[in-house]
């Protein structure tokens, strides 16, 4: 049956590598591979990679399996292989189990990093080895199986636990900004330290347009949209639009919870211009209430690079992984990491001294709506930090792959590119060059899509398609769809790519999520469903099984294939016969269906 299965694809490979990719964008109405002015990108090239991979009948189908959210579950062989069992049933071909949580303990054998105990009243078996279990019950069942690890996270804010509190020295610093607001009335409020974070009990948050999709009201929220600065409508939970509300560019949304609503409720009222005023604070990130949940160490410290380097070399020396998976590989945020050797480290990228760091990095406005305001140096520090994550990056992508040959390099990121620079990271192809205008001339060599194997991009929308926005009304942006297609025109066949839907997202409604899990593979090279814990809770495997019923290879697993879609990339650029370039790479034996790799 492989054998058979291997030949069919193999002769399905060829027939694309030869045709099927180029009819494909011929068909749609392309004519040269002219680079777009505004993505650096052509649209002839957009689809490629994608058409190669749907004509050989490949797809990518990746279960991440969060480490603490599933911890019980999978805390005994016998949890283990009954998800694994549900896996192969459900037509899935990857999976990843998280075992370093962002929490920086791990869930299998380390001489480096602590081992996770107890979890919110849980005590984990003492001894059980969740990476070598999973491994083993996996490949039993002919499954890839990742490790992934939050590689610049090493604390849990939440639970205050984490190696991070035990060595406070090497957290990141968190530049951040206080605002208070002042009504026409006098009345006013301090508002949460930054933006774009849910409020805690009690407190306002600022939603500013960088917020990357409409701001959906939780029960016992309250909003006050301020357009124009002027407040424009004030809304409670209850009576808030249910496709969520929709920040301007030149407006921002409060959020209250608690008093914070009430004092909403009660204070503002519609036609009021609030000002404000602010007050800057370098705050270690254990003690910046802006960062809710994680607890980051400073990516440009050595002794940070050097430990995460050394989990990397222990994965994949001492265990069999199939891959591994580089999730939280970024800063916190666009406020860190602002302490002194970040400065230093700046100042050598620069060749220069800074009289007014951090200001001539960046400042605040007092108006959310302004928001942060651009220092001289400021798209120098974006490029330098992408520079940090990306030469990490390749120091462990290289390392994993000479301790054990063959391995698959992943990474999990989100898909807004964007704005994503606003945590220090170019995911990207290091050949797409958009004209954003926060990018330097040097931007796009920061990019690490090369590094990879695959990528997985969170697609997070409620709305899975374009005409689905459109038909109400929405922006399209706002979508699966368009989320999976920035993507893949980023990444730029430097990878594969995988749209990623959030399971939570869709609670209640399980036909949205069914729509968007076909739009995640309609418009990528497969669908990585996050998370394990909210499929059980949901009872979405018969969706999963249904949708995903015809078996495929993930493109990631086919040998030579990545590089033979890089060289057809080439080849089309440069305006060569890509039948040619293609025929070369089949034959030296570009196909799937060899043994699993082990």
């Amino acid at each position: 049956m492989l054998q058979t299965a291997s030949y069919g694809t193999r002769r399905a490979l060829r027939r694309a590598l030869r045709a099927g990719a180029f009819a494909a964008v011929l068909l749609a109405g392309f004519a040269a591979p002219v680079a777009s002015q505004s993505t650096g990108v052509s649209p002839v090239l957009d689809r490629l990679g994608l058409a190669v991979s749907r004509q050989a009948g490949l797809e990518g189908r990746v279960l991440w399996m969060d480490g603490t959210a599933n911890l019980e579950r999978l805390s005994t062989v016998q949890g283990v292989a009954a998800v694994l069992d549900r896996s192969v049933q459900a037509g899935i071909n990857t999976v990843v189990v998280d075992v370093k949580p962002l929490s920086g303990h791990v869930l299998f054998n380390s001489r480096y990093a602590p081992r996770l105990a107890h979890w919110r009243g849980f005590r984990y078996p003492v001894g059980y080895d969740l990476l070598r279990t999973v491994l083993d019950e996996g490949h039993r069942r002919n499954l890839k199986i990742y490790a992934s690890m939050n590689v610049f996270s090493e604390g849990h804010k939440l639970v205050r636990a984490g190696p991070l509190y035990d060595r406070p020295e090497l957290q990141a610093t968190v530049y951040d900004y206080e605002r208070t607001i002042e009504t026409p009335r006098g009345d006013r409020r301090t508002l949460a330290l930054g933006t774009n974070r849910p409020p805690d009990d009690d407190d306002i948050s600022i939603y500013d347009s960088n917020y990357r999709a409409p701001r959906y009201l939780e029960g016992g929220d309250a909003a006050a949209l301020v357009v124009a600065d002027r407040v424009e409508s004030i809304v409670d939970a209850a009576q808030a639009p249910s496709n969520g509300l929709l920040i301007p560019t030149n407006g921002y949304l409060l959020v209250g919870r608690g008093a914070g609503k009430a004092w909403l409720l009660h204070n503002l009222r519609v036609g009021d211009f609030p000002s404000f005023k602010g007050q800057v604070k370098l705050l270690p990130i254990l003690e910046a209430p802006s960062e809710t949940v994680a607890g980051f160490v400073n990516p440009a410290d050595p002794s940070v690079r050097a430990n995460a380097l050394r989990l990397v070399e222990e994965i994949t020396s001492n265990y069999d992984v199939d891959g591994i998976v580089f999730d939280r590989m970024r800063y916190s945020s666009l406020q860190t990491d602002f302490g002194p050797y970040s400065r230093q480290k700046f100042e050598e990228f620069l060749g220069q001294r800074l009289n007014r760091f951090p200001d001539d990095v960046l400042t605040y406005d007092p108006n959310p709506a302004r928001g942060v305001v651009w220092g001289p140096y400021f798209k120098q520090w974006l490029e330098w930090r992408a520079r940090n994550i990306r030469t990490w990056a390749e120091e462990a992508a290289a390392l994993a792959r000479q301790k054990r040959p063959g391995i698959r390099v992943a990474a999990y990121v989100g898909s807004w590119f964007p704005t994503y620079y606003t945590v220090g990271v170019n995911w990207g192809s290091s050949e797409y060059a958009p004209r954003l205008d926060w990018m330097t001339s040097g931007y796009a060599a920061t990019g690490y899509a090369q590094l990879l194997d695959w990528i997985c991009t969170g697609c997070y929308y409620r709305m899975a398609t374009r005409e689905q926005a459109k038909t109400a009304g929405l922006d399209q942006s706002f979508t699966v769809q368009a989320a999976a297609e920035q993507s893949v025109r980023a990444v730029s066949d430097a990878a594969f790519v995988y749209a990623s839907i959030y399971a939570q997202d869709y609670k209640e409604a399980p036909e949205a999520f069914r729509l968007a899990l076909r739009a995640a593979r309609e418009h990528s090279q497969g669908v990585m469903l996050f998370d394990l814990s909210q499929i059980e809770q949901y009872g979405w495997w018969e969706i999963i099984q249904d949708e995903l019923r015809e078996p495929k290879a993930a493109p990631h697993d086919v040998p030579g294939l990545l590089s033979a879609i890089r060289e057809l990339r080439k080849a089309v650029v440069q305006g060569s016969d890509p039948s040619q370039i293609s025929e070369m790479k089949m034959a030296v034996g570009v196909g799937v269906g060899a043994a699993p790799r082990r």
